[in-house]
């Protein structure tokens, strides 16, 4: 082992209790998108009593720490910071007490191995190729209009100028001490629709005089769920969801008011426009057959994440030979859950990978929660690799 890497395994080992203790502190008190101010201050607090240079963004929760050597090279590493209207069910001694609003997402272990990280990239600022700005965003639950695009629209990636953004998220069907990365898409498109069915009221024993909207938006459902994902390649990973339905009356009256509401997930934009061109001639097709009127507004949402191919290799191979080859899974699926640092992978050559956490609990379970440990992962992964590897 070097000195250098010897040096910052020690010094993950000096921090990682103050680390452990700023996590508790920001799961006791999640916040949703938006609202993060206290978790913010709290960002601010430990990395001005640790001397990293840390700004907070203008008008929007957040901030950025600046670890800037001088170096030709600018690098950007996203963490998120939000929390989901969940309330928690964990037991933990350090539960939510924000009753209705919990980190489910694990943001409360990606925001401290930021604050980690920026703290031990200070520590180490001589020894650094590159100069690093780690972005602490808000937000990134709250899709359509996700905090990345926003600060990107604030020039986060400006002055210095960002060559690179790697991003991470926690991930339960991984042990702590395993990653999963790939080339290419990683995390998809994470678009949502609401249809509106207007029928006609009727008494339930005259059904012919009326226009029923719960039937048709049944058969908008099964259109869905049996037809057009049938029109769709097999081998092409895509979902239709319909997660909510709403609608009017009473049990002995024809509906004339049903609402319909999901998502649709794609990998590539092939899919995505054909879905959402299909599903809008879907339910023109079944309204139109029953005599009803509707609406369908069908909004656009994350892209898919796109790592960048040169980036990934280089980043495996240094992966493994931080965590050893058989803790890093390159044989992988993309995952069909949305994520904002898409906005990132538009405007820059970006790496995202998933951190094992092992827990039994999936992600936005009232229950999920991903042990200290993992952490102390991302620490030694992230640290080593832009201290020692990126050149």
């Amino acid at each position: 082992m070097s000195r250098l890497k010897e040096g910052i395994e020690k010094e993950i080992s000096n921090i990682f209790d103050n680390i452990v203790d700023f996590r508790k502190n920001i799961h006791m008190y999640p916040e949703l998108g938006y609202k993060e101010i206290e978790t913010t201050n709290r960002i601010v607090n430990i990395l001005e009593k640790n001397n990293v240079k840390v700004y907070r963004f203008e008008n929007i929760t957040g901030a950025i720490a600046n670890i800037f050597n001088n170096c030709e090279k600018t690098i950007a590493v996203r963490v998120d910071i939000d929390a989901l209207p969940i309330r928690e069910n964990t037991g933990l001694s350090f539960t939510s007490k924000n009753k209705e609003v919990m980190h489910a997402c694990g943001h409360d272990v990606h925001t401290s191995i930021g604050v980690g990280l920026a703290v031990l990239l200070n520590r180490f600022k001589e020894d650094l190729k590159v100069n690093v700005k780690i972005i602490f965003q808000p937000a990134e639950e709250c899709s359509p209009r996700g905090g990345a695009k926003l600060l990107i629209e604030k020039g986060v990636l400006s002055n210095p100028k960002v060559s690179e953004v790697y991003g991470f998220h926690v991930w339960p069907s991984y042990k702590i001490g395993e990653i999963g990365i790939k080339p290419g898409a990683i995390m998809a498109a994470s678009d949502r629709f609401k249809i509106i069915i207007k029928g006609k009221n009727a008494h339930a024993a005259e059904p012919h005089k009326g226009v029923d909207a719960i039937s048709i938006g049944a058969d908008i459902i099964n259109a869905v769920e049996f037809k057009l994902k049938r029109e769709i390649n097999a081998f092409e990973p895509c979902i239709i969801s319909i997660g909510k339905i709403n609608s009017t009356g009473r049990y002995n009256i024809i509906c004339d008011h049903t609402e319909l509401e999901g998502t649709i997930r794609t990998l590539s934009e092939d899919s995505r426009k054909k879905i959402q061109s299909r599903l809008k001639e879907i339910v023109k097709g079944i309204s139109n057959s029953y005599g009803a009127d509707y609406d369908i507004d069908i909004i656009n949402g994350y892209n898919p994440v796109l790592n960048n191919e040169q980036l990934t290799a280089s980043f495996i191979k240094s992966a493994e030979k931080i965590l050893g080859g058989e803790n890093v899974k390159t044989n992988i699926k993309p995952s069909l859950i949305g994520e904002d640092f898409s906005a990132f992978c538009k405007h820059k050559p970006s790496l995202y990978f998933h951190l094992g956490c092992d827990s039994k609990y999936p992600l936005h379970s009232d229950r999920f929660f991903a042990d200290n440990e993992t952490i102390k992962v991302g620490l030694r992964l992230l640290g080593l690799y832009i201290i020692e590897e990126i050149a």
